[in-house]
């Protein structure tokens, strides 16, 4: 299995390196027409290649979902490490605002930031962050709250070290793992909830491709050309079922 998953990431590779269509340019003799030589996965309803559409919405939906993702794990870090550490008011506090933003449904939230920042690149950020920094920030408080009480965390105590230097230079490090788990769990969640909004219209507004606007645009057109929907389905779904295989190898080791 891991051969076919290598000859086909080469194959891949090697079409990107020698095929080139302008994802932009509309021609009125190429509308819908079927995969062929030319234009390997066909071309849309304005007559606009598929597969370079794809790779370069590619780049849109990747970059949204991997900064918004590190961005609420790096969040995370931050406020989960005081809240599970700390106790008390903090992560009461903490943990108040998690709850009541976990309490409205991610549409809402999606929608509610979009209104105010506008569609675009940078209000989709903005909402993906919002929408994962609450299952971040419980996932470090959880694994900081029980790594606090462990014997190295008590020992290195005795010696008078800070608490700043306990939480990053000593229990971070032990939970680098799980969080990288988390991290990737985000990523695969965010690429989903990307191409969701933008399926909804939410998202980066043509022509700028995005692998959720493509399957809002080819929705019309899948009995008569269903190769223009099947693509960018296609991708989405080997693309979250790669990072899926890569998160339960994460959490063997």
């Amino acid at each position: 299995m891991k051969k076919v998953n290598y000859i086909l990431l080469a194959v891949f590779i090697i079409v990107c390196i020698f095929y080139y269509q302008d994802p932009y340019a509309m021609e009125e003799s190429r509308i819908l027409i079927a995969p062929n030589l030319k234009n390997i996965l066909g071309c849309d309803n304005l007559g606009r290649d598929i597969f370079s559409r794809l790779l370069l919405g590619s780049f849109y939906t990747l970059s949204i979902a991997f900064l918004s993702v590190f961005l609420a794990v790096l969040t995370g870090v931050v406020i989960g490490s005081l809240a599970g550490y700390y106790g008390g008011v903090i992560d009461w506090i903490v943990m108040s605002i998690v709850e009541v933003i976990i309490s409205i449904p991610s549409i809402l939230i999606a929608l509610g930031i979009i209104i105010i920042l506008g569609t675009g690149f940078h209000s989709l950020i903005v909402a993906i962050f919002v929408i994962y920094i609450p299952r971040c920030v419980n996932v470090i408080r959880g694994l900081v709250k029980k790594e606090k009480n462990m014997e190295y965390v008590v020992v290195v105590k005795t010696y008078g070290v800070s608490n700043f230097r306990i939480i990053y230079r000593h229990i971070l490090p032990n939970i680098l793992k799980p969080i990288s788990v988390a991290f990737t769990t985000g990523f695969a969640g965010a690429i989903l909830t990307e191409a969701g909004l933008g399926y909804l219209g939410l998202g980066i507004q043509p022509p700028y491709p995005t692998w959720g606007n493509i399957l809002n645009q080819s929705q019309s057109y899948f009995l008569s050309a269903p190769w223009f929907t099947l693509a960018p389905g296609l991708a989405i779904i080997f693309t979250v079922y790669q990072i899926k295989k890569l998160e339960k190898r994460g959490r063997k080791y």
